[in-house]
């Protein structure tokens, strides 16, 4: 058992590099959580159970503090939404280490993940109207649980029919991509709507970033309008495209014609 738990170990390790370089604020995320996914590997603490007692003990704690919407309140919300974070990713860690992987894992990690981020969403909104007394604000914030959740429904589409994830990329996609000479502006766009790569599209189309803009600056009323916004053109952007890649006929986008080849060979 030691040597397969080290074997592990060491495949996390690269796994962890190879899909998240992109991403520079998940590098130390991955790190920290493997470090703590390897000492309760020597426990008998099972991943479901980090999924679940993750979520039972942050969640209304988080959800709390960013209805008090205090400066410090946001601040703190904001440091529990990063242990949250951590632990979303060492359940995965520990379940690979243990080679206790299972599609109840794996649902429980998605569907708890999307409960989160609606409450999150629901409880800055909500904190937001008692500051400002002003239930406009309502309106945004619903507007991003509609693109937040239409942008996940969309994900799990391209996943199960593409077989890559929109956060962790695919190899075979980009590679299809650097093939070409150059690639089209509007190709290019859609290409990092699908899956984010660059700095700025991962800036603009993730939560965490504009969300700590908002609360350094104490204004999440302003995250909640352009987190709104980002996510909307992301989760429109990839369901115009599924429709297309639906349709009968050829495209002159490759971005439709890579998925198209990816479907077939997947």
């Amino acid at each position: 058992m030691p040597q397969q738990i080290r074997k592990d170990k060491k495949f996390l390790t690269s796994w962890s590099t190879k899909f998240y370089i992109k991403d520079p604020n998940v590098i130390p995320i991955r790190l920290i959580s493997d470090q703590i996914a390897k000492l309760l590997a020597k426990t008998k603490i099972t991943p479901n159970e980090v999924t679940v007692w993750k979520f039972v003990l942050l969640l209304p704690l988080i959800a709390y503090f960013f209805i008090r919407s205090g400066y410090f309140d946001n601040w703190a919300a904001l440091l529990l939404l990063v242990i949250s974070t951590i632990f979303d990713l060492v359940d995965g860690s520990l379940a690979r280490i243990k080679a206790m992987s299972s599609r109840l894992g794996g649902w429980l990690d998605g569907i708890l993940d999307l409960i989160l981020s609606n409450i999150v969403l629901g409880a800055i909104t909500i904190g937001i109207i008692r500051v400002t007394d002003n239930p406009f604000w309502a309106i945004a914030g619903l507007t991003c649980l509609f693109g937040q959740d239409l942008a996940n429904v969309m994900m799990s589409y391209f996943e199960r029919e593409f077989g890559f994830n929109c956060e962790m990329g695919s190899e075979n996609f980009d590679q299809k991509f650097k093939k070409l000479k150059k690639v089209p502006w509007l190709d290019s766009l859609l290409k990092n709507i699908i899956v984010p790569t660059t700095l700025t599209s991962i800036f603009f189309f993730t939560m965490r970033y504009w969300l700590l803009l908002g609360v350094a600056s104490y204004h999440l009323d302003l995250f909640l309008v352009v987190f709104a916004i980002m996510i909307n053109i992301r989760a429109l952007g990839m369901f115009f495209l599924y429709v297309q890649y639906l349709k009968e006929g050829k495209s002159r986008l490759y971005t439709l014609k890579f998925l198209k080849e990816l479907s077939l060979n997947k």
